[in-house]
């Protein structure tokens, strides 16, 4: 028997989590852009490739994040 997590939570506790990852994940993008210009600046290739990279993967990763607090609404 699959437990409905969803369920467990209010509808505010959902979105109090929603915006607190939200926050989290666009203070992590924005240190791997700060990442990016460092590496830019000493041309480290490789540097620049990761912090593309996760930048990616956050974006997506706000993205589903604020299209569920959307959907709450």
């Amino acid at each position: 028997m699959a437990i409905d997590y969803t369920a467990l939570l209010t509808v505010e506790q959902k979105e109090n989590i929603l915006n607190q990852r939200i926050s989290q994940f666009a203070s992590e993008a924005w240190q791997h852009e700060l990442n990016k210009q460092t590496c830019e600046q000493l041309n480290d290739e490789a540097g620049v490739t990761s912090a593309d990279n996760a930048l990616v993967i956050l974006e997506a990763a706000i993205t589903v994040h604020q299209n569920e607090l959307s959907s709450l609404a």
